[in-house]
């Protein structure tokens, strides 16, 4: 949906209130509108059969995919995201509490694969979530058990007595594809339980309300899932901006010749975190904290005191500035080009850091450096390959605000929107690669084939190292695009699933298209 003003407004969409809407077009877009008519219909019957009645309301929260900044959100910049268009909702319907009862949350999901769950409020804590088993109903009872207590900080009308419901669960967001379908369940839940009990949350307060909803699951994470599944607008991506505090700029895409439309691909290569992680995740955010705190010393900063808080990348922005003078809004790629430019003499090995090298250019012990640095976190690592990663994290940061300044045609604007988004994209692909080494043969064969198909720009999307990408298609080119990357590269690796209606079926959730979604709803009836 292209807009003819492509300027990128900050509009304070965290001060918003959750939309409620009788209508479905005021939260889909038009090419899913028939589709999701259909769906909603079938929600509802499948809630009559079950439970006897109309759902009194439905609430409904989306997946995203990041467009553009990977690996740089920990260090403390801004990212990119989009809502997709796939989508849980939540149908409910309040029902009285028997008399000496106490409120009872009655939870069942379309899918048959995951059994009908109840729970009943408890005034201490709320819910107990047992982290340590896997079931699928903990995402509900994190947004439900976040939700009250946000209410208990006295920012919503919640009335003080928690109100019985039925609920029943309807997800289009493939688990496992990068996606976030975990957060998008748990933003969906967040908002149905809300509503359910007469509450009002601002989008922010609901964020903060999902996000620490979320980590009772025992899942750590930082705000950017829940932030554009709750405020995107329908449209529109996002900058969301962690610094001074978390907050969102809309982005729109200026009319074109072609409207541009994201292709996901999951390359089915999963990443086991737990056994990847020491060498992968958590080794970057080791590499980045040293690289920050090695350039900080470089840039004659302040020597950190004793248990002070661990320096970010985003840190070194500010000491620039503060440094060279001049503000940073408007003058986004010159500071970040200059802050990658230093990195070539505050960090010239580019064979990688040994434990010795690095304390040494910290002027501490290894074992102080260990402590500091690496702390709790469990890494595996003969070298720290500190000038690639802080290389990257500069530069990706940038490209997030050339995107943004693509869309509002300032340089590196040339006139053609989808070449110039797609070349920022395919210099994220090449940097995470070879800077930040958190591809895998996988992605970089299923970005090369996109390119091949007609993708203007191909990424990965998430960590890394399996998982997804995200490709840049014109509209117009969709449906060949996705026929011919399921050739070269799913029925290549499957050629049994060629024909079978069922393999067919799953690949539906394995690449698919989508245009920027919107956020957060309540839907009273459609």
């Amino acid at each position: 949906m292209a807009a003819p003003n492509a300027a990128a407004a900050a509009i304070p969409l965290a001060e918003e209130f959750p939309p409620s809407t009788c209508a479905l077009e005021d939260v889909y877009q038009p090419e899913v509108l028939a589709f999701q008519k259909q769906r909603y219909a079938k929600l509802t019957a499948a809630f009559v059969a079950r439970f006897g009645a109309n759902p009194d309301f439905y609430a409904r929260s989306p997946g995203r995919v990041n467009l553009i900044g990977e690996h740089i959100d920990y260090c403390g910049f801004s990212v990119l995201p989009m809502a997709i268009d796939r989508d849980f909702v939540i149908a409910v319907k309040v029902v009285p509490t028997e008399a000496s009862s106490a409120a009872k949350v009655s939870l069942a999901n379309t899918d048959s694969r995951f059994p009908e769950r109840s729970f009943e409020h408890e005034y201490e804590g709320h819910v107990t979530i047992d982290a340590s088993l896997h079931e699928w109903s903990n995402y509900f009872k994190c947004g439900y058990k976040g939700v009250f207590e946000q209410v208990a900080l006295g920012e919503s009308g919640a009335g003080p007595v928690p109100v019985s419901f039925h609920a029943m669960v309807d997800g289009t967001v493939p688990p496992g594809a990068g996606v976030s379908s975990s957060s998008a369940f748990v933003c969906c839940s967040a908002l149905a339980t809300l509503h359910a009990n007469g509450g009002a949350l601002k989008k922010g307060s609901l964020i903060t309300a999902a996000v620490k909803g979320e980590q009772h699951a025992g899942v750590s994470c930082g705000g950017m899932d829940q932030s554009i599944s709750i405020m995107a607008p329908v449209g529109s991506p996002l900058i969301i901006h962690f610094t001074p505090s978390l907050s969102a700029d809309r982005i729109v895409f200026p009319r074109s010749e072609d409207s541009p439309v994201f292709v996901i691909a999951n390359t089915l290569v999963v990443a086991e975190k737990h056994v990847t992680a020491p060498i992968h995740y958590n080794l970057r955010v080791v590499e980045t904290r040293l690289a920050a705190a090695i350039l900080n010393k470089h840039m004659g900063g302040p020597a950190p005191a004793s248990g002070s808080p661990l320096l970010t990348l985003r840190d070194l922005q500010d000491l620039y500035l503060k440094t060279h003078g001049g503000e940073f809004a408007g003058n986004e790629q010159k500071v970040l080009q200059a802050l990658a430019t230093l990195v070539d003499a505050g960090l010239p090995n580019r064979t990688g850091y040994t434990r010795e090298e690095a304390a040494a250019a910290l002027d501490v012990s290894v074992a102080d450096l260990e402590a500091r640095y690496v702390g709790s976190i469990t890494i595996r690592a003969d070298t720290f390959q500190l000038h690639g990663r802080a290389k990257h994290v500069f530069e990706e940061a940038s490209r997030v605000f050339q995107f943004r300044d693509v869309c509002e045609k300032k340089a590196p604007y040339t006139g053609n929107l989808l070449e110039d988004l797609g070349r920022l994209m395919d210099a994220s692909q090449t940097s995470c690669r070879e800077l930040f080494d958190c591809s895998c043969p996988e992605i970089d064969e299923l970005a090369t084939i996109a390119r091949r198909s007609g993708a203007l720009g191909s990424r990965l999307t998430g960590a890394g190292w399996g998982g997804c990408t995200v490709s840049l298609v014109a509209e117009k080119d969709v449906p060949a695009f996705i026929a011919t990357v399921k050739e070269q590269y799913y029925y290549k690796r499957w050629p049994q699933w060629r024909g079978d209606a069922d393999a067919e079926k799953k690949l539906e959730d394995v690449i698919f298209a989508s245009k920027p979604g919107g956020g957060a709803a309540v839907v009273t009836k459609f």
